[in-house]
């Protein structure tokens, strides 16, 4: 068994990448198995939904706790790593040994982020000492890709790093980042194992997620409360601009109030996700348009700024617990991750 860790420079998207590579490798016959080892409850998010997700995302079958089993506050861990390493580190390998049965591959979550957290980073390169997992590292796109910090991490990992992924790259700076950086990196003896561009799906929130946030009562299409919603859009505009400004978005969310059905008829001839309606129930009209088109109308019993600030804490705290994120990471992958790479290190055929 091979165990590939998963760890980023910052946070950026670890849990997303192990589910889109684990699928990946499962797809090709390997059988694969997932396990983050340590969970630092005192950071938020704290629980362990994540890695439930991925289990039944990539039906592995297992026990939930047997996917997460160390759940540790930052003092503790800090104590585990520098008084009792070994004893520390034969748990973490106990734990990863059960939760591989005889899996071909364990993907390995790693805790935290190198940069700005020195407990996780001391248990990120412990995991990788004593288990001599390979390694990929992620790096969230910035203007500051050349920062020592990462040069220094991937010395400290060594010949175990595969190499490092750079995330959440704009659309616009795809092609700047692929030639330079890749060049960069590459005259750093460090492989670029993808330049993944910023995606509104991974960005966005179910229609469930932001019913919980702002209040809401979904009254119609209950069955779509899991598609995710990429863009906000308000209902304020005249009629005669108002389908083309709603169709400048797409996947979206239209926040409007009960009394204006002209905006709420607009929305729905436009790619919408929900209907989000402060007040009483839409007219009747609103209502047919949406059963037909199968939008969710969630009634919310609140003034339009509060819902707005709702949103936006529902998106500061979006996780990828959504199939419709699994599928879009894996095409993201598909397209712009080196799997020859990755395969060659694992020795994989």
């Amino acid at each position: 068994m091979t165990t590939l860790q998963i760890l980023s420079y910052e946070p950026c998207g670890k849990t997303a990448l192990c589910a889109g590579i684990g699928k990946k490798l499962a797809g090709t016959g390997k059988k694969i198995a997932y396990i983050r080892p340590i969970n630092i409850t005192d950071l938020k998010p704290s629980d362990c939904s994540d890695a439930a997700f991925v289990n039944e995302a990539l039906e592995l079958g297992e026990n939930n706790e047997q996917m997460c089993p160390i759940n540790i506050s930052q003092e503790e861990l800090w104590h585990s790593l520098s008084e009792d390493a070994d004893n520390f580190a034969g748990k973490i390998k106990a734990a990863c040994q059960r939760a591989a049965g005889g899996a071909d591959i364990l993907i390995l979550e790693s805790p935290g982020s190198l940069k700005h957290d020195q407990v996780s980073a001391l248990a990120c390169y412990t995991i990788n000492e004593k288990m001599s997992t390979r390694v990929i590292m992620l790096v969230c796109y910035s203007a500051e890709l050349k920062d020592p910090g990462i040069l220094q991490a991937a010395a400290k990992l060594g010949d175990r790093l595969i190499g490092i992924v750079i995330n959440e790259v704009p659309e616009s700076k795809l092609s700047k980042v692929q030639a330079e950086y890749t060049e960069y990196f590459k005259s750093k003896g460090i492989n670029v194992l993808g330049v993944l561009p910023e995606s509104r799906a991974l960005l966005g929130v179910s229609v469930a997620e932001i019913a919980a946030a702002v209040g809401g009562v979904i009254i119609s299409s209950k069955d779509k409360s899991n598609d995710l919603v990429e863009n906000f859009m308000l209902g304020a505009m005249t009629p005669d601009l108002v389908r083309e400004y709603y169709a400048s978005k797409k996947n979206k969310a239209v926040i409007t109030r009960t009394e204006r059905p002209d905006m709420q008829l607009a929305a729905l001839d436009t790619s919408t996700k929900c209907l989000i309606v402060s007040g009483t129930r839409p007219h009747s009209t609103v209502m047919v348009k949406a059963e037909d088109k199968k939008v969710p109308v969630m009634l919310v019993d609140k003034d339009i700024p509060d819902i707005v600030l709702g949103i936006e804490k529902a998106i500061e705290g979006a996780r990828f617990q959504n199939l419709g994120k699994l599928q879009a990471i894996s095409a993201i992958l598909d397209s712009r991750f080196d799997y020859k790479v990755l395969n060659a290190a694992l020795g994989l055929k």
